[in-house]
């Protein structure tokens, strides 16, 4: 029959001795340096990032509020952020727009969405173009790792806007 006895409140076999550290010992260094991404050489990309005076949701969204500044400065194209629509988070079958451009004839609704939030059981691609068909609207949407810098962004908005 074997015996067992409580220190603390762990119970450990006759024989057995409880797993202490040794002072002093480091855990061993990896042999080869894992490689870092490059820090932000531009401290207004640190976050937290606003858009005419609110918290932009990321940085993307950030990024095409710099692309449509240019735009406004090239075109005079105005544009809005978080605009709500047909009741916006408020009513049920609402929806709030990123991004709207007032360009000449038609507005666009400009749609820049993550994957990991906007794909699979989490598509909401549906919404938004039904937004655009009903309101009569231009709509221009992609992904955010089709476009990983800022010049990407304005570059892929000025192909889309055909300017």
């Amino acid at each position: 029959m074997e015996k067992t006895f409580k220190i603390g409140r762990k119970v450990t076999k006759k024989g057995s001795r409880p797993f202490k550290l040794k002072r002093g010992v480091k855990p061993p260094k990896p042999k080869e340096r894992t490689t870092r991404a490059p820090k932000l050489k531009d401290h207004a990309d640190l976050p937290p990032f606003f858009v005419k005076g609110q918290k932009a949701g990321s940085k993307d969204e950030y990024w095409m509020s710099l692309a449509l500044d240019k735009i406004e400065k090239e075109k005079g194209w105005g544009w809005a952020y978080q605009v709500p629509v047909y009741g916006g988070r408020r009513r049920r079958g609402g929806q709030v727009v990123d991004f709207i451009l007032y360009t000449p004839g038609r507005w666009t609704i400009i749609d820049v969405k993550g994957r990991y939030w906007h794909t699979g059981h989490r598509d909401d691609k549906r919404d938004i173009e039904d937004v655009a068909r009903k309101k009569n609207w231009n709509l221009i949407g992609w992904f955010t790792d089709e476009t990983p810098t800022k010049e990407s962004v304005y570059q892929r908005l000025r192909q889309e806007l055909h300017i």
